[in-house]
Order: structure tokens, then C-alpha cells, then sequence
């Protein structure tokens, strides 16, 4: 490619004064392209912060990987969980091992009845540092083996205080063909409460000690399970191999995102779809710029004779509208990543902005018609997406990807007008124009 073709295509960016429209679908079509990338950029960094948050989050409360009995119920659950943990302690990665036991149950106060999540672990002398971290209110240490911890949105729901007495409703024993499970009642004094950040734990579960839980279900010395902390939450598949290795067949081991799978399953499904969405931006550009481009040959057609006239070959007449197509997606992709990258870092800022003058706007409204009062609004109320700020993840190469495959597109949408260019014979130009 010579140095005159880039200058040429540069130059049949810009129209005559005489036909702006020309130059008005060039820009078009350059808005078209910087749209579709800063909109993707912006919203797939917003779903990969969210997706990235709500993992943390429960890999931060719960654990990375779970040795658990076979079966939904749970089954003889684990009756030498001793023993097991003593094995699972010799695996490399492993930072700490927690038994415990969990089931479904009804929590019963004054007229409240709700379904709830009952994990027995820890003692009485010593709850895990998982827990006791979390806990806003309250104790960080039980007194007596009858006091529980519950989340800060089943108390705020509920209206119980720190020092109330709950009664929590289990099945307990075994499954009889005759009678079923016997439900088994539990009255229980609030510790304290706390806050892990995950919505379903703060309105669901309530924590007590291990043995408490285990006389609750009345299932003796035995948990349904025993919880993995590793190292490197990078390395767990590779430390979940390990574990299944040692505990042979025994027992499964699953990790926090088999666990969740299915919801980890609905992110990702999400984002690509909002993904295939927004790529259909960028693929419409591709067509604007084709529209363009077949104008501005319409346009170009004397000069076109002129340069084939001078000597220019039909492959130079066809890299000049390739590099105008090409350009148009560069300069578009360009300013789409900046401010796309400019949008993401500084969105909570922006969204608060938003808001403040939004209320602000109608506070004034309001008070100079005399409408009422007016309630301030937020555009990501925190009782919906229980989160304090607007989480952006920005991954480099997926804005390389996004930025290269608008210019490709932009590229190969030249293709075609830049045929038709190239084919046209100077003598024929020049005749009619």
C-alpha cells in the first residue's frame, strides 16, 4: 500500500460544500460504530462487575469447596466427619475446614411464620472467624448453647431485636413409611445479627452452634457436611481434584460454582445475550458504512476515472475505499473506547450526578407549583440489587476484542463499493460526468 492511497481515502472522508450529505453519513456512520462499541464496553463491564461481586460475595460467605454425603437429602450424613477432616487437612491449598449441618426450617415470632436456612457450626466457646467477621450487632461470642445469629434483613423484616426469642420448626429424626418426619421445636435467644452482603443468607439463614444443631435434628455426632476454605480460589477446581482424590468416592466435593450453578449459569447466559444484542450495534454500522461508501463512489466516480487515467491500478482504487471504510471504524472504535473506559471508571460518580439532579430538578418542581413533597429517587435502589455501588469490571482484552471487531467489520463492509470503484472503466467516468 502506497502513501497516497491512505491520503486520498482521508481526503474522501470530508464531502463538498456542495453535497454535506455525504459527509453527514459519514459521520453517521462513524456515531454508529463509536455507539455500539462505548455501549458494550459500558455494559458488559457493569455485568462482569455484578457477575464478579455476587461471586465474591459468596465465596466469601460460603464455602470454596463442600465434602458432603451423596444425594439431595443429605442421607446418613457424615458420621466420622473427624477422621475425614484429618484427611482433608493434608491437601496442599487447603487454609481451613469447618463441619457443619444444615437444613430447612420455619422460623415462628409472635405472628411471623417463614421459611428459613438453619447451619449448625462452630461452638459455643469458638464460632468460625467466617462468621464472627460478618456479625454488626451483638455478640461476636455465644454465651449459652441456646442463642443463634441471624441475618440484618430477616430482622429488619421481622422486626426482632437483639435479646428476642425466636422458635425455629425443623424435621428431625428419620423418615418413617408410617408417620413421616416429626417436627422438631426449638426456642432460641438472638445474639446478634449479621451482614454478609448476599441477599438469600441475610433474609434466610440463621447460624448456630454445631451441637445445638445436631440435638435440634436430634441426628447425634453426625454433620451433613464439611466446608473447604482454600488458598487460592484460583487453584480450587485443581484443589477440589485433590480432595476428591483423598476422600475417594466416598463423598462428593463440589465447589461453590457447581454449587451455584445454576445461577452462575444465568449470568453468563445474560451477558451473552445482552453481548449478542449489542454486537448487532456494531454489525448495523457495518451496513451504514456500506450505504456510505457506495454514495461516495457515486460521488468519486470522475475522480476515480481521473486516477485510473494517471495510471492507477484498479487494486490501488480498491485500497483506497478499504482504508476509507477502514478509517471510519477506526476513528468510531477510537472515541467509543475512550469514553467507554472514561464512562465505566467514573460510573457511580455519573449516576450519582444523574440522581442529584433529577431530585434536585423536581424538588424545585414541586415547590414552585405547590404539587406535594417530593421523595428523593435512586436509580439502583439498594433493597433490589442489595449492593452499595455500581460495580464495573474492565477486562483489556475484551476491549481490544470489541475495538478490533468493529474495525474488522467496518473493514470488510468497504469490501464491496470498493469492488464496484475499481471496476469502473476512466474513459466512461469521464464521459458523463
Amino acid at each position: 500500500m502506497n502513501l497516497y492511497e491512505l491520503f486520498i481515502g482521508f481526503r474522501y472522508l470530508k464531502a463538498k460544500k456542495s453535497q454535506g450529505f455525504i459527509s453527514f453519513n459519514t459521520v453517521l456512520s462513524m456515531f454508529i460504530v463509536f455507539l455500539g462499541v462505548f455501549i458494550l464496553i459500558v455494559v458488559i463491564s457493569v455485568m462482569t462487575g455484578f457477575q464478579s461481586q455476587i461471586k465474591d460475595k459468596i465465596l466469601d460467605v460460603d464455602s470454596h469447596i463442600t465434602v458432603a454425603p451423596y444425594g439431595i437429602d443429605g442421607g446418613d450424613g457424615i458420621p466420622n466427619y473427624n477422621a475425614v477432616i484429618k484427611r482433608i487437612n493434608t491437601v496442599k491449598g487447603v487454609k481451613s475446614v469447618v463441619p457443619y449441618l444444615q437444613g430447612q426450617g420455619l422460623l415462628r415470632f409472635r405472628t411471623f411464620i417463614a421459611p428459613v436456612l438453619v447451619r449448625g457450626m462452630g461452638s459455643v466457646e469458638a464460632m468460625p472467624p467466617d462468621v464472627t467477621k460478618f456479625i454488626t450487632e451483638g455478640k461476636k461470642k455465644l454465651d449459652a448453647i441456646d442463642e443463634v445469629y441471624i441475618g440484618t434483613e430477616m430482622a429488619m423484616n421481622y422486626a426482632v431485636k437483639v435479646g428476642d426469642v425466636i422458635e425455629v420448626i425443623v424435621p428431625k429424626g428419620r423418615l418413617a413409611a408410617t408417620t413421616g418426619l416429626t417436627p422438631g421445636i426449638g426456642s432460641f435467644r438472638v445474639a446478634g445479627f449479621f451482614k454478609t452482603g448476599y441477599y438469600d443468607f441475610d433474609t434466610r439463614l440463621i447460624i448456630m452452634s454445631l451441637a445445638m444443631s445436631q440435638a435440634l435434628y436430634e441426628m447425634g455426632d453426625v454433620v451433613w457436611g464439611i466446608g473447604v476454605k482454600v488458598d487460592d480460589i484460583y487453584r480450587m477446581d485443581e484443589t477440589a481434584r485433590r480432595l476428591q482424590n483423598v476422600v475417594s468416592f466416598e463423598y462428593q466435593v463440589l465447589t461453590a460454582e457447581q454449587r451455584n450453578q445454576n445461577l452462575f449459569y444465568a449470568l453468563k447466559l445474560e451477558k451473552l445475550i445482552m453481548m449478542i444484542i449489542l454486537f448487532l450495534v456494531i454489525i448495523a454500522s457495518g451496513f451504514t458504512i456500506m450505504g456510505t461508501l457506495v454514495m461516495v463512489v457515486m460521488e468519486k466516480r470522475k475522480a476515480i476515472g481521473v486516477l485510473k487515467s494517471m495510471g492507477a491500478r484498479p487494486i490501488s482504487i480498491m485500497i483506497i475505499f478499504v482504508m476509507e471504510g477502514f478509517l471510519i471504524g477506526f476513528i468510531g472504535s477510537l472515541l467509543g473506547v475512550l469514553c467507554g473506559l472514561a464512562t465505566s471508571l467514573n460510573l457511580e460518580a455519573i449516576i450519582r450526578w444523574v440522581e442529584g439532579v433529577i431530585n434536585g430538578s423536581m424538588t424545585w418542581i414541586y415547590k414552585v407549583f405547590n404539587i406535594g413533597m417530593w421523595f428523593d429517587i435512586s436509580l439502583v435502589p439498594q433493597n433490589v440489587y442489595y449492593i452499595d455501588t455500581i460495580p464495573t469490571q474492565i477486562k483489556p482484552e475484551f476491549v481490544v476484542m470489541i475495538a478490533a471487531f468493529a474495525v474488522f467489520l467496518s473493514t470488510v463492509a468497504a469490501i464491496f463499493p470498493s469492488w464496484q470503484a475499481s471496476r469502473m472503466r476512466p474513459v466512461e467516468t469521464i464521459r458523463y460526468e
